[in-house]
């Protein structure tokens, strides 16, 4: 069973800036700098076609306190989110990248596409993608709970992002 999700998010920056920051290792080591349930990568290399690409990798924790009881009875041991963001250049004023996503303790599977495109005086970041949950009976419950895990996620960048931004200027 799987889950499509569509959603946006706005920047009152251009694509370039925002662009610039999500593919800077600084501002991706200093975002998690201290938390040490979490890591995070970031290198730049080739994808299969040959094209340049920065690769985030991140690894944290998570609290599973939270979740409805019928789904922390599937969970096995600690979940720890696997997520990886791969951003290719500038072309012209856009930028496309990926994200991939899985988690342990449960079987999910997350794939998507960013789009970050110009929008009136910023910029937005469109992401398209599905969840993939293989549990019988729960498997949709979690697909959903996941779907809002990835929209908080891309909140939460777009935030930092914002604030890192506006300080800089």
């Amino acid at each position: 069973m799987s889950k499509q999700f569509e959603f946006s998010a706005e920047f009152g920056h251009t694509v370039e800036q925002v662009h610039a920051l999500v593919t800077d290792p600084g501002y991706w080591g200093s975002r998690w700098e201290g938390n040490d349930d979490s890591s995070v990568t970031v290198t730049d290399g080739r994808d299969a076609d040959g094209a340049p690409v920065t690769t985030v990798a991140m690894s944290g924790l998570i609290d599973t306190s939270g979740f409805p009881a019928l789904v922390r009875k599937v969970i096995r041991g600690e979940v720890r989110l696997e997520r990886v963001d791969t951003w290719r250049p500038l072309e012209g004023d856009r930028a496309s990248g990926r994200v991939e996503g899985n988690a342990t303790g449960v079987p999910v599977e997350i794939v998507g596409e960013y789009d970050l495109r110009p929008s009136g005086a910023g910029s937005v970041l469109d992401v398209r993608g599905t969840v993939t949950v293989k549990v019988p009976v729960v498997g949709g419950q979690i697909e959903k709970m996941v779907e809002q895990m990835v929209e908080q996620m891309i909140t939460q960048d777009r935030d930092d992002i914002v604030a890192r931004l506006g300080a800089a200027n």
